[in-house]
């Protein structure tokens, strides 16, 4: 049976060795590793739930083991008597723990044995059940929730973290879940060469230590903190900012991992003699990156899954395929879910359907408004109701699903079960053995029909999917800021970043400063005061609307910290990466997405911190421009922050986005009529799939052709029949 974990008390973080005021002290006493970002909400709904990551240990740690904090907030209705916390590792469950809800947050701690982790990529599953104090009935089971806490759950060990660059995804987060990464800046100005070297070697870094939540910033010196360091150029440059004497002499490309000591972070290291073995040495951080991962089998499937499993249609996956199990369901609610990750070029239409096939048993005694009830991102999908009063066992049950609903990159489809029985009334004693209501097969099944396959421009879904077209484009992308200081720099990085790991590949970015001319593909990140209004029209907005809406909105914006902040963030199921304060803009900042009234009006972005916007350039396939900007580069480094936290990074679509920083909501508009562009070879299935599509997406043009055509139908007839048969003497 598994261990009973140790209750803590409302637990912090221990001191790392930047923040303990004895260094020594702090070196040798055990730290916490977070676990890293996940695009799933952090809260666990209904009497049961799960949450999964991919956890990279070193072979440091995996033979010293250590202890797993657990971090949470619980709903007070929560029945403490019964409610548990399961922590498992690599699918065997290490442990449990009593959920607690009166008495605010709360820790569990679970013993690490020797060897219960392996070197490189480990699944860890944190599993609630949990059951209502008064009330049994199904809506009564929406009031509870667990709510982990990112800033208290990881690993404690005493450990030196990773010691070489292979071992880069040791690298921890900080309290809001980012990977704080400093480029160190070396000299007074930088110059397009270095920038383009150091934004190769960050994204080169992010894909290897799988940083889904990267936070870049330029920096003269590397210091102590959180996340990781990287030095790019030659030793020449390098040694007048960094103590390189642990390294050597270096005669040739040398990439190498400086280890976390007192003074400073982890410092990666890509540098050589001359530039050419710099350019080098950072070809050997890209190979390493594009390596296979060691790990286990089911942390290397979890690393796979992070973004979704990926599809590309006609593929059938059961549950078991997609890490689901066998479950008998004795509570009165039942939830699973999983991530897809479809291509960039899907796409969203009603041409065709996804079908999920269900093998499952319920037994007699279930009341009226038995159901399973599918969602897709977040949208209600179908449903079918289990109303045979003397049970049933369904094999291969068939839901049909639109495929609409879907969208480019990660999407997520939650299944739903809702139990309730006659006898719910009376909450019968939960320590008793409970009644099984449903039995959910691992062999349930989801059919992907063929895709429709075909670009769209501008569609922002698509840039977030997989950087289209920039890690496709014939020629070299450039990245543009007109106004380079130290916070839009630090926003232009981290985007650069995560349109790369998105791409999977490092993106060859030009950099230009200063307001150059847009031309062939291009992401442009800057304050909207430093824009020129070609700039913003090119990206499809409205120049004089985006300055008057925005006026005096160039301050700082107030940010909590602290309990205040934790708190608020814990009780909403929040993101500490999306809580700055902002003023709520205008409505005027709406007229910003129409050019000349040609359009519909946009969403009225009364939180809209920053705007994502995509314009349609010339006639290549690459020409697009992607513009991120925000009222001041301060709150443009914000949302940024906020935009590449996982949650909020699969949001953006269509030609606009307006980001909220306050809770990282997005409002979106569709392209009235984007651009398609081929992506695939031509091929007849494809074609008559794109066809469908565009029909379905213009059933007014489809519902005028089809009078036509029987309008046709019927002329040609009447012409046939008055020339046949008998005709009068």
């Amino acid at each position: 049976a598994p261990a009973r974990a140790t209750v803590a008390a409302p637990a912090a973080p221990p001191p790392t060795a930047a923040g303990a005021a004895d260094p020594v002290v702090a070196e040798r006493g055990p730290t916490l590793r977070r676990l890293p970002s996940i695009a799933e909400p952090m809260r666990l709904w209904g009497e049961n739930g799960r949450l999964s990551f991919a956890f990279y240990a070193t072979e440091a740690e995996a033979r010293a083991g250590g202890r797993f904090q657990v971090g949470y907030m619980a709903a007070v209705s929560i029945l403490p008597d019964t409610a548990r916390l399961t922590l498992s590792v690599n699918g065997a469950a290490l442990g449990s723990g009593a959920i607690d809800g009166s008495r605010g947050l709360r820790s569990l701690a679970f013993d690490l044995p020797a060897g219960t982790l392996a070197r490189g990529f480990n699944r860890i599953d944190i599993a609630v059940a949990q059951r209502h104090r008064v009330d049994c009935a199904v809506p009564a089971t929406y009031e509870l929730w667990t709510q982990i806490d990112p800033e208290t759950t990881g690993l404690l060990a005493v450990t030196d973290g990773p010691q070489a660059p292979a071992d880069l995804a040791a690298i921890g987060g900080g309290p809001d879940g980012a990977v704080p990464i400093r480029l160190l800046q070396t000299g007074g100005k930088l110059s397009p060469r270095a920038v383009e070297r150091a934004l190769a070697a960050l994204q080169a870094a992010v894909l290897l230590g799988g940083f889904r939540q990267p936070a870049a910033e330029f920096a003269p010196a590397v210091e102590a903190g959180d996340g990781l360091a990287l030095a790019v150029g030659r030793v020449s440059e390098l040694a007048a900012s960094l103590d390189l004497a642990p390294l050597g002499p270096v005669t040739g490309p040398r990439l190498a991992l400086l280890p976390r000591n007192a003074e400073r972070r982890p410092v990666l290291v890509v540098t050589g003699p001359e530039d050419a073995d710099v350019t080098a040495a950072l070809g050997q951080l890209e190979d390493l990156a594009r390596a296979d991962r060691p790990g286990t089998p089911q942390g290397r499937r979890a690393l796979a899954d992070a973004g979704g499993r990926p599809v590309s249609g006609g593929e059938t996956l059961t549950f078991a395929d997609l890490g689901i199990p066998d479950a008998h369901v004795a509570a009165r609610t039942h939830r699973i879910a999983f991530d897809l990750a479809l291509p960039h070029d899907f796409m969203p239409a009603d041409y065709d359907k996804l079908i999920l096939d269900l093998d499952a048993a319920y037994p007699a005694g279930l009341a009226p408004g038995a159901q399973i009830v599918v969602a897709i991102n977040g949208a209600t999908a179908a449903s079918t109701p289990l109303g045979r009063p003397g049970g049933e066992a369904m094999t291969r049950r068939a839901v049909v699903l639109p495929l609409r609903l879907l969208r480019p990159g990660q999407n997520r489809i939650a299944v739903r079960a809702e139990l309730p029985r006659g006898d719910d009334r009376a909450c019968p004693d939960e320590a008793a053995v409970p009644t099984e209501r449903l039995f959910l097969a691992a062999t349930s099944r989801l059919t992907l029909p063929p895709l429709a396959r075909i670009g769209r421009q501008p569609e922002l879904a698509e840039t977030v999917a997989e950087a289209f077209p920039y890690a496709t484009a014939g020629r070299r992308p450039t990245l543009v800021v007109p106004n380079p200081d130290r916070d839009t720099m630090a926003a232009a990085a981290t985007l650069a970043a995560r349109l790369g790991l998105a791409a999977g590949r490092v993106l060859p970015f030009a950099f230009a400063a200063g307001r150059a001319g847009i031309s062939g593909p291009a992401v442009v990140v800057s304050p909207a005061p430093a824009l020129d209004g070609t700039v913003l029209a090119a990206a499809g907005l409205d120049p004089r609307a985006v300055f008057d809406a925005w006026a005096g909105r160039d301050a700082v914006p107030a940010r909590e910290s602290g309990p205040a902040l934790r708190r608020r963030v814990l009780r909403t199921d929040g993101l500490a990466a999306c809580s700055a304060l902002v003023r709520p803009a205008p409505d005027a900042v709406a007229e910003a997405a129409t050019r000349s009234g040609a359009r519909p009006p946009a969403p009225v972005l009364t939180d809209a911190a920053a705007l994502l916007a995509q314009g349609v350039t010339g006639p290549a396939p690459d020409d697009l421009v992607t513009l991120v900007t925000a009222p001041s580069s301060a709150g443009l480094r914000e949302a940024v922050a906020c935009l590449v936290h996982p949650r909020v990074w699969t949001r953006p679509a269509g030609r606009l986005a307006a980001l909220s920083s306050v809770d990282g909501g997005v409002a979106v508009e569709a392209a009235a009529e984007p651009r398609y562009v081929a992506t695939l070879a031509p091929a007849p299935g494809n074609l008559r799939r794109v066809a469908a599509g565009w029909l379905s997406l213009h059933a007014g043009l489809f519902g005028l052709a089809g009078l036509l055509l029987a309008g046709g139908l019927a002329g040609s007839t009447h012409l046939l029949v008055r020339n046949l048969g008998r005709r009068p003497e």
